[in-house]
Parts: C-alpha cells; structure tokens; sequence
C-alpha cells in the first residue's frame, strides 16, 4: 500500500491580508507535474459577502446553500459550476477552520463555465495558461468529469473550477487538514490530497479493492485520519501519509448507502462508527449498529453496544458538544436516536422528526441524510427531505421551524465567520 507523502510547512490561504503558518503538510511530491512559481495570494472581495456568524454549508448536486445558523435563515445559493445529477450522497463538503474556505468533493458532474473566462476562478499561477495549471488539466466547458473537488471563496460567495482527481467510483468524503492549505478528498478506495493553494494533485493512498470510502474523520490534533470502508476503519497517520492495518467493525456493504457514520470525540480518545449490522438470508438487513473504537489500541471495545438502539437504516451520526450523547439519525424510521454514551447500554427514546405542513404522515418521508452540530449552544442540524434543514435541541429534544435549502442535499459542514 502506497503512501502519499508530503513535505514542508502548511501556509493557510490569505485571510484579510494576513497569512497563518502551521506545521502540517504544504506541497506534495508529485509525479509528472511541473513547478510553478507561488501563486498570488488569494483575492479577497471588499466589501465581504460572507455573513457575521457561523454558518451551515449545505452541499447539494450543483450548489451549495449558506445557512446562517444565529438567524437560522438561508442565502443565496452559490452554484458549483457543474451541471448533471451525482449519484444521492455521491458529493461530500467540508469548511477550512477559519472559516474563509469550503470544499466540495463529487463525481459524474458536467463542468458548465467557461475555460476561456472561468466564472470564480482563481488567479492564475505565474506562468500557467488556463489549459493547465500545475500539470492537472482545467476541463472545458461542457466535459463530462469523473471525480473533482471544488474550491468555494467563502467571503466572495463563488466556486472556483474544479480540480480534477483521480480515482474511481463514488466520493462520499473530505476533510481541511489544520493550517487549511491541505484538502483530502476520498474517491472510491482512494485518498487524495490536494494542495488548495497551487491546486496541485498529490499521489493517491490506495486502501485495496473493496475498500470504497464512505467517510472520514480527523482527531482533534490532526495527526490522524480515519477512513471508514465495509467492514472496517483505516487509521491513517497524516506525518507518513501511511495507512495502519484495518480495524475490523463488521460494517456491512449491503446497500449504497453503507456504512453510515464515523466521529471522533474531543478528546481523541474515541473513535464512533455507525452502520448496518450485516444482512441476513434474503438479502434483509440485520438492522444498525453503534461501534466505539479505542484510539490509543485501535480495538473495537465488546459488542454490548451492537444493535440496542433501534436504528433501522444509520444515515449520520454527531457527538454532541459536552461529549454525552451521540446522535444518531435514522433514514427509515425518521426519527434521532440520542445514545447515552455514559453508559452505552441504557436503550434511548427515539426522537421523531415532525413532518412537514400538509405531507402525508409517512414514516421516513423525511428522509435524513446528516447531521452537524453547530458551535456553542446553536444545537444541531439535520438535513431532510433533500431540501430542508431541521434545526435540532438536544437538552429539549424539540425542533426548530424547517430552513429551505437547495434541492438534492445531502451533507452539511459547519464554519465560524470568516
């Protein structure tokens, strides 16, 4: 299994003319791509679009909505500039942590800008034409693309283009290293780190066959990342760009959408996964399953927590921000399961998500697919109905008045105000 390496200090992006340092990873050693000189700091628009607060960034198949989570109110869409319908959870975003930054992972997209004049582009490198820029081809408008990851300036309000990636099959993850310079994107049974400032494209860590990426999760000091595949999760250790071996969970690959979730507690001692059980005869899901995993061992701890909650068809999970309970969302049963994580044995009442004014009470109409924990007492957030975001009390266990998003949501990543 081969390692991305990496080389050198993590320069965040320029943010109100002044430029963080850090020492996690800056260029990656790549093959058959040409050196370009530093590119220009990134442009910041005056006055500034961005809002004051923290904000939601809700991803959807070709934009991304801003969700103001003090006001609880929407802005304006911002277009990814493609065209075309990923595959439902095929598209993953996350936010850099000072919040200047967001990127979106996808696939099956069609580039719909412009190459000659790319709307939201960033300027060029010194010495780079828009055909190429640091050896990675600018698509066309109207080329089909396979998997991309999408830059999106957060005070300006716009997407940059796509950088393309290698890889194939689904993209269901990407996480900001600290210093936000670094981005790693999964694209199927890869990891793909990604320069956001020279839009460089380092040499993939490939996890072997059978091991697609359904999510992934840094520790808080961000020294390693783990990836969450069928049937286990792979430590990653972010210095060497090295996997560990594969801890085994017993996660099944039933259906698209398996596994489901993976967190890590605050204090890094914890690693969370969620998903199905296993399928038995027939083809029938066993039902959802909330593993715990020791860090420091790199064991999974007994089974006692295996299959007590209820949870039919796992879709996200989220520790809530005292470390509690974990909070579980449930696609089939439309409801949130809060586990006690006290004692992880006591079977909790689930929540059911109230339907929507004038649908049908249909269990699982609402269909949640994530759920995100805004920053102090803000709450939690749920995406449903691939439309709405449902703001979310875990003390009360009451909902909030539903947020109209853009059409075909999936995730959502939270970042303070840049």
């Amino acid at each position: 299994m081969a390692a991305f390496r990496l080389t050198g200090r993590d320069r965040s992006l320029s943010r109100g003319g002044r430029t963080g340092t850090g020492m996690a990873v800056a260029l990656f050693v790549l093959s058959g791509c040409s050196v370009v000189a530093n590119p220009r700091p990134a442009v910041v628009h005056e006055p500034s679009l961005a809002p004051g607060g923290p904000v939601g960034y809700v991803v959807c198949t070709d934009a991304v909505t801003p969700v103001e989570l003090d006001t609880r109110t929407a802005e304006a869409d911002i277009p990814l500039g493609l065209s075309g319908t990923p595959a439902l959870g095929n598209f993953a975003v996350t936010t850099s942590g000072d919040g200047r930054w967001a990127y979106v992972v996808t696939s099956n997209g069609v580039v719909s800008t412009s190459a000659a004049s790319p709307t939201g582009s960033a300027p060029l490198p010194a010495g780079a034409t828009t055909s190429t820029i640091a050896g990675n081809p600018v698509q066309p408008a109207g080329v089909g693309v396979q998997n991309v990851v999408v830059p999106i300036d957060l005070v300006a309000q716009e997407a940059r283009r796509p950088i393309k990636i290698p890889g194939e099959g689904g993209t269901h993850a990407i996480v900001v290293l600290p210093g936000g310079r670094t981005v790693l994107a999964a694209s199927g049974s890869t990891i793909v780190p990604v320069d956001a400032v020279t839009r460089r494209v380092g040499a993939p860590l490939d996890l072997g066959p059978g091991h697609t990426i359904f999510g992934m999760a840094l520790d808080p000091k961000g020294t390693t990342l783990y990836a969450l595949v069928a049937g286990g999760v792979f430590p990653v250790t972010i210095a060497s760009g090295t996997a560990g071996a594969e801890i085994p969970t017993g996660l099944s690959a039933s259906s698209v959408y398996s596994p489901h979730g993976i967190a890590v507690t605050g204090d890094g001692a914890t690693v969370y996964v969620v998903g199905q059980a296993g399928v038995g005869q027939g083809g029938v899901d066993f039902g959802g399953r909330v593993l715990p995993i020791v860090a420091s061992t790199r064991a999974t701890l007994p089974k006692t927590g295996f299959d007590r909650f209820g949870i039919a068809d796992p879709a996200a999970l989220a520790i809530t921000a005292d470390g509690s309970s974990l909070l579980v969302v449930d696609s089939a049963n439309n409801w949130v399961n809060p586990v006690p994580l006290s004692t992880f044995s006591a079977p909790p009442t689930p929540v059911p998500l109230p339907q929507p004014s004038g649908s049908a009470s249909i269990s699982g109409t609402q269909h949640p697919t994530d759920i995100v924990l805004g920053p102090g007492r803000s709450g939690a957030f749920i995406v449903v109905g691939f439309n709405t975001v449902r703001p979310y009390e875990p003390g009360s266990q009451t909902f909030g008045r539903p947020i109209p998003v853009c059409s075909g949501a999936a995730s959502m990543a939270v970042a303070p105000a840049p």
